[in-house]
């Protein structure tokens, strides 16, 4: 039967509308360098996972089998448990720099405590000391950014080669949690990649937008992580502090999500609501790594904002606890895709444009930490000269 003229067009029309919106809403997976080499003998995330970072929210089963298999295939990644969860998932971390470190890592790290000695400190010689990075992400199961980011970083890392990859690692020795809180992030991939369609839903209304409560934002008991790094009442708690003990970070990362209708947040965060305990030579060196941070966004065309909405007060956060030892905390909000791809204030919000932003973000805060080691370095060491000079004056007065 021959369609009127009219009908045909129409259509065309509805066709093309349908392949422009499914074109529109094709995820976009150009997170590497592409002026970068890389190592082919290393697994990719997809070759390892069956699906691209982003293309589905990733499960904690298939992040752990990824940096295990990153390790064995990568001279530069050893991977160790820490700590296991309510629900028996192993707690990560993920050590990455050149082999040469790898072979005296405990030699390093017995040194670098060496600087929280404030009677013989000074007899180190910080020239060739590296710089300990630790890298967090996802202590907000249902923010899951940044544990699917955490997989591009180990991989950038393990795989990347030339000279500027060679120096990062010399002068590093880089620590990934790939994620803070497993059993939440469970709960929520399971959510959303149920509620999944083949074609995105981008409504908000939509049920992958609508996670029942108890939702993947605290663990096994329904209890907000991010609180407990100065409680220290849960499993992934006390593990994970034992280990910011045995190393006192310099640089202590992270990763979160915020409301979708937001941009992108890294501190420092509002100037008055800081923790009087925390020295002002922690903000400034703050300001500095941010630099790093606007200058990459900025190459990005992408939006952010620094200094407002968040604080650095309550010295039982994840990005606040490392400015009483010494370290600098810092946090990343991203705002929340909640799911695959979402209608927001500012448009389309895929869940890879969010995951950008934090990996993005992490390879700016090794940047930063190489190019500034020896001031990190020297900081440390000052202020626990500083804090013992303070601790005997209290005791005179006792």
């Amino acid at each position: 039967m021959n369609m009127p003229i009219k009908c045909q067009r129409l259509l065309i029309v509805i066709l093309m509308a349908i392949s422009f919106g499914t074109l529109a809403q094709r995820p976009q997976y150009d997170y590497l360098p592409a002026d970068v080499s890389y190592d082919e003998n290393i697994p990719t995330p997809k070759s390892i996972i069956d699906h691209e970072v982003g293309e589905w929210h990733v499960t904690h089963d298939k992040l752990v089998y990824y940096f295990y298999n990153l390790a064995q295939a990568s001279p530069r990644v050893s991977v160790e448990t820490y700590g296991k969860t309510y629900e028996n998932r192993p707690l990560l971390n993920v050590t990455i720099s050149s082999p040469k470190n790898h072979e005296k890592l405990e030699q390093i790290r017995t040194q670098h405590l060496k600087l929280a000695d404030a009677k013989h400190s000074d007899e180190l010689d910080i020239k060739d000391m590296p710089v300990i990075i630790r890298l967090g992400y996802s202590i907000h199961g249902n923010e899951a950014s940044g544990a699917n980011a955490s997989l591009l970083v180990g991989y950038y890392l393990a795989a990347s080669q030339g000279a500027r990859i060679d120096e990062i690692l010399d002068n590093c020795i880089i620590m990934i949690d790939p994620c803070l809180n497993p059993d939440g992030l469970q709960r929520f991939s399971t959510w959303v990649n149920e509620h999944r369609s083949t074609n995105l839903n981008a409504d908000p209304n939509g049920r992958e937008f609508d996670e029942p409560w108890p939702n993947g934002r605290t663990n096994h008991y329904w209890f907000d992580l991010n609180r407990d790094w100065l409680l220290a009442q849960h499993p992934e708690s006390i593990g994970r502090l034992k280990l910011f003990h045995d190393w006192l970070p310099n640089v202590q990362t992270d990763h979160h999500e915020m409301g979708s209708d937001a941009t992108f947040f890294f501190q420092p965060g509002v100037p008055s609501r800081k923790y009087p305990k925390i020295p002002m030579e922690n903000v400034q060196l703050t300001e500095r790594i941010a630099s790093y941070h606007a200058k990459a966004l900025d190459g990005q065309k992408r939006l952010y904002y620094s200094k407002e909405n968040y604080d650095d007060y309550y010295i039982g956060k994840g990005s606040t606890y490392p400015d009483l030892h010494g370290g600098i905390g810092i946090l990343f909000e991203q705002a929340s895709a909640r799911g695959h791809l979402r209608e927001t204030d500012n448009g389309m919000l895929s869940f890879p444009f969010a995951i950008k932003n934090h990996f993005t973000t992490s390879l700016t805060t090794i940047e930063a930490s190489l190019a500034m080691r020896e001031d990190l370095l020297n900081y440390q060491r000052e202020f626990y000269k500083k804090a013992s000079k303070i601790h005997e004056k209290n005791k005179a007065l006792i």
